[in-house]
């Protein structure tokens, strides 16, 4: 691989060098007028590989005047004599001229694109075109299309346009190049791709010696590749077009940091250091973008983006549930350990959020390794798990900022055990030696150099403590469910007990119960339960107990320390001769049902309502009809293959007149009466703002059977408060017309 790398490398240099040398330049001469009459005076002139949308927000840096009317000139090559169809797709006047002749003449005002064709026969080489487009008012939208008689239609491509008239011998040789470096640069992305496929492959198979080293790989596997199979399953969920997933981090967010380098000023909600790895992840797309062969803007390229950021966030799963194995296997034995995997691995939150690109599961991987390492220090106090935790806890909590919860108190059980491990080795002063060990210090630096390189301070300051002011400000704002009373934090805690019973399950939640308790009446396991239940407790004191709401997804880092008390319980349940059969059947009674949980959050996924009411829609709004909606698209079906238009006040309705208005029931609830929206909501279902319900439509949720069911992902959404995001899968929605 290393080889090919190396030779698409040279073989795309020596190409991308004749190409720069190449005379012929590419596109036509773009001329920008700040009026929809192509009159004086110019407001733009420049060369545009492609008349296209991209160029007409370029040039008007990403803000057009509310008129404005662009013209190309030049040449186009044609290869083949016969009869060509040209075509534009515009909302307002477009058309063509070729040698003089008008072949497209698209007019007219509209709000919705149309499409417009005409016929020219040519002859081989190269002839002159002229194109107009204007745009009146509202919405823009420009396309130049092409093609032979009897094939489909496509964009011309920039190779075969060039601003000033050239001989047919020069521009075909220069379309060959080009053509030719574009093939070598998809080829050259292509073998880095597959070097880095080969090197994860690898690594892959250094696990697989590790787990069978262990023999527990003819189990592990199995766990494995079940949780890859829930995970997998529904991560397609709103792509193409949609984004479904609450605080998903989408590939806009992600291109926007790497296109300010992370830098000047640039913040988001999150740390920086997960948009890193999808940045490295998009690099290839991302490369190919930067070389004119992709547009990552269109709709199925960015689609690939948002699958390829999933997918890191199912590796990530995957080495979540390695870490815990290897947890388990350090402090309960290598059964537990396996036990304990396959109980994670069934958690309804993280089959959810191991399918999506939100933050919830890459940081639960950073803190699940963070346990590896602070499990093996505890054990042997070595420097390098002294490093190695500090790197994965800084790398956990610069993922997400919440993660700082968990190692808050972790110095104190470290320094106790260091204390202990000098006391025992007849220091005189073991405390004073343990709180100015080197290895403490060693430890601190590498996490606060780390910190502030993830971070970049150093060239982002201000974009660090925005971060820091917003997290503290807003985003922790009017999300407080409970007083920070006596009364106020039982409640937390008892909601807490619940959330993470709902998780699971009532089976799997009495499991890792009954975990706790083998612990604790255990005396050789007192030490191991301990040291387990610092981050728990840290985590609750320093983060839940003060921001006083939890969420499902919180308690992910919960539940992973669980499992490891479950994988106990079951191990030492196994682990009995007597009724031997019984107890194996009794644990894959346990298994199997936890598994129904955890596979209806992919049933319900992959039947979301929004599929049926999507097809609805489609059969029934006609072209350019319009679609009023209330609250983030991320609520409704897919609605960008409409004409579409957000209105949240009853001005806005009679302003816009939309022939269909839809809206989420499910979101709509949460909305106050007395509020602009939560009239406008009354006043579309009790039918005095002149419209009617003419569809509601909810998947029925499978299995109703099932005991135990995750109420907010099957229940009627009416439950407060709210603890979970699942609860906006497979929504109730309400669709209604003017005037039915």
């Amino acid at each position: 691989m290393t080889r090919i790398v190396a030779a698409t490398t040279l073989i795309a240099a020596l190409l991308a060098a004749a190409d720069w040398l190449d005379p012929v330049r590419e596109g036509l001469n773009g001329t920008y007028y700040a009026n929809a009459s192509w009159s004086e005076p110019r407001a733009v002139s420049t060369v545009d590989p492609q008349p296209s949308n991209d160029r007409l927000l370029a040039v008007w840096h990403g803000a057009p005047p509310p008129q404005f009317s662009a013209t190309w000139a030049g040449s186009f090559l044609v290869m083949h004599d016969g009869p060509y169809v040209l075509a534009t797709l515009s909302d307002d006047e477009s058309s063509v001229v070729v040698d003089g002749q008008k072949v497209v003449d698209n007019a007219g005002r509209r709000t919705w694109p149309r499409g417009a064709t005409g016929m020219v026969t040519l002859t081989r080489g190269v002839h002159a075109i002229f194109v107009q487009y204007a745009r009146d008012e509202g919405p823009f939208h420009f396309e130049l299309l092409w093609a032979r008689a009897g094939q489909p239609l496509e964009r011309v491509p920039a190779w075969a346009l060039t601003p000033r008239r050239v001989g047919f011998w020069v521009f075909a040789l220069s379309a060959g190049l080009k053509r030719t470096l574009a093939a070598v640069q998809w080829l050259w992305v292509a073998s880095i791709v597959a070097a880095a496929l080969a090197l994860a492959w690898s690594w892959i198979l250094k696990g697989r010696a590790w787990l069978e080293r262990e023999q527990v790989w003819s189990a592990l596997k199995w766990i494995l590749a079940g949780s890859l199979v829930l995970n997998l399953a529904g991560t397609w969920w709103g792509l193409p077009g949609g984004s479904w997933a609450p605080d998903e981090l989408t590939p806009s967010l992600v291109m926007t940091g790497a296109a300010r380098a992370f830098s000047h000023g640039w913040f988001d909600r999150y740390p920086p250091f997960h948009y890193y790895v999808l940045t490295l992840a998009f690099s290839p797309l991302l490369l190919l973008e930067r070389l004119g062969r992709v547009d990552l803007g269109a709709v199925m390229p960015y689609a690939l983006l948002a699958i390829i950021s999933r997918l890191v966030s199912i590796a990530a799963a995957a080495g979540t549930l390695l870490a815990i194995y290897a947890c388990g296997a350090r402090v309960f034995g290598k059964r537990a350990g396996v036990l304990a995997a396959g109980m994670f691995a069934l958690v309804a939150p993280f089959v959810y959020y191991a399918k999506t690109a939100n933050l919830d599961v890459p940081y639960l991987f950073w803190f699940a390794l963070s346990m590896v390492c602070y499990l093996r220090l505890l054990d042997g106090l070595a420097l390098r798990d002294f490093i190695g935790l500090a790197v994965c806890a800084t790398l956990a909590i610069c993922t997400k900022d919440q993660a700082y919860g968990l190692y808050l108190l972790l110095p104190l059980a470290i320094v106790h055990r260091m204390w202990q491990a000098n006391r025992d080795a007849g220091e005189r002063h073991p405390l004073r030696h343990a709180l100015f060990d080197r290895r403490l210090r060693w430890a601190a630096v590498v996490a606060v150099v780390l910190f502030a390189c993830v971070h970049n301070v150093a060239f982002n300051a201000r974009g660090f403590w925005d971060h820091v002011r917003f997290i503290t400000g807003p985003a922790s704002e009017t999300y407080r469910d409970f007083e920070p009373t006596l009364a106020g934090r039982i409640g937390l805690f008892r909601l807490t007990v619940d959330i993470i019973r709902l998780a699971w399950g009532w089976p799997m939640f009495l499991v890792s119960v009954a975990g706790i308790v083998v612990a604790l009446v255990t005396p050789s396991l007192h030490r191991a339960a301990r040291w387990l239940a610092w981050p728990v407790v840290s985590y609750y004191l320093a983060f839940i107990n003060v921001i006083l709401y939890n969420y499902d997804r919180f308690m992910l880092p919960v539940c992973l320390v669980l499992s490891l008390f479950g994988g106990l319980a079951l191990d030492r349940w196994l682990a009995g001769h007597r009724f031997r059969t019984w107890r194996v059947a009794g644990a894959a009674a346990v298994f199997a049902c936890t598994l129904l949980y955890a596979t209806l959050v992919d049933l319900v996924m992959l039947r979301d309502s929004r599929y049926t009411v999507e097809n609805w829609l489609a059969a029934r709004v006609g072209p350019g009809e319009l679609i009023g909606f209330v609250f983030p698209l991320q609520y409704y079906p897919r609605l960008e293959a409409f004409n579409n238009a957000e209105i949240v006040s009853l001005p806005q309705l009679e302003e816009n007149q939309p022939p269909y208005f839809i809206l989420n029931a499910d979101y709509a609830r949460a909305e106050a009466p007395d509020s602009e929206i939560g009239q406008l909501i009354a006043g579309l279902q009790n039918g005095r703002l002149g419209y009617s319900l003419v569809f509601r439509y909810r998947e029925p949720a499978p299995w109703p059977w099932l005991p135990g069911r995750p109420r907010d992902l099957v229940g009627d959404r009416n439950e407060r408060p709210i603890i979970s995001v699942l609860r906006h899968v497979n929504p109730w929605y309400e669709v209604f017309k003017k005037g039915s």
